[in-house]
C-alpha cells in the first residue's frame, strides 16, 4: 500500500513541476510578445504623430500601452501566484476600459466603484501572508503536498 502512495506522490510532484514549467514557458511567450508589441507601438506612435490626427493617436497609444501593461502584470501573476498580483491585473484591465473606451457616465461610475472596491479588497481583506513576497502558490502547494506525504506516513505507521 505504501508503494502505491509513494508512486502517487511522485506523480503528483512531477505533474506539479510540469505545470510550473509550462507556466514559465507561457510567461516567456507573453514576454516576447510584449517586447515585439512595444517596438510596434513605438513605431506606430512615431508614424501616427507625423501623419495622423491628435485624438485618434492618443487613444491608440493609450490602448496599446495599457494592453502591454496588462500583459506584464499577467506575466507577474503567472510567476508569482499571489492574490495581490491577481487584483493588480484586474485593476489594470478595468482602468484600461475606463481610459480607452468612450462610455456613459453611469458606466464610468460603475468602473470607478469597481476599482475602489479592488483597492478596498487589497487594503482590508488580504492576509499578512499574501503580502509577503515569495509566499506564492507554488511554494504553498508544494508544502501542502509534502505535508500530505507526512500525514500519510503517520497514518500508515499507526
Amino acid at each position: 500500500m505504501r508503494k502505491g502512495t509513494d508512486m502517487r506522490k511522485k506523480l503528483q510532484n512531477m505533474l506539479f513541476e510540469f505545470c510550473y514549467i509550462l507556466e514559465i514557458a507561457i510567461s516567456c511567450v507573453i514576454g516576447i510578445a510584449a517586447v515585439i508589441l512595444c517596438i510596434r507601438l513605438f513605431w506606430e506612435m512615431i508614424n501616427s504623430t507625423v501623419f495622423g490626427s491628435g485624438d485618434d493617436v492618443l487613444v491608440n497609444v493609450l490602448d496599446g500601452a495599457m494592453t502591454l501593461a496588462i500583459g506584464v502584470e499577467l506575466i507577474k501573476m503567472l510567476c508569482k501566484h499571489t492574490s495581490e498580483t491577481i487584483v493588480e491585473v484586474l485593476m489594470f484591465a478595468i482602468a484600461k476600459q475606463l481610459v480607452v473606451q468612450h462610455t456613459t457616465p453611469l458606466e464610468n461610475l460603475i468602473t470607478v466603484a469597481t476599482i475602489a472596491g479592488l483597492f478596498a479588497i487589497r487594503k482590508f481583506l488580504f492576509r499578512k501572508e499574501d503580502k509577503i513576497s515569495g509566499k506564492g502558490w507554488r511554494r504553498k502547494n508544494k508544502k501542502a503536498i509534502n505535508e500530505g506525504e507526512n500525514e500519510n506516513e503517520n497514518v500508515s505507521g499507526i
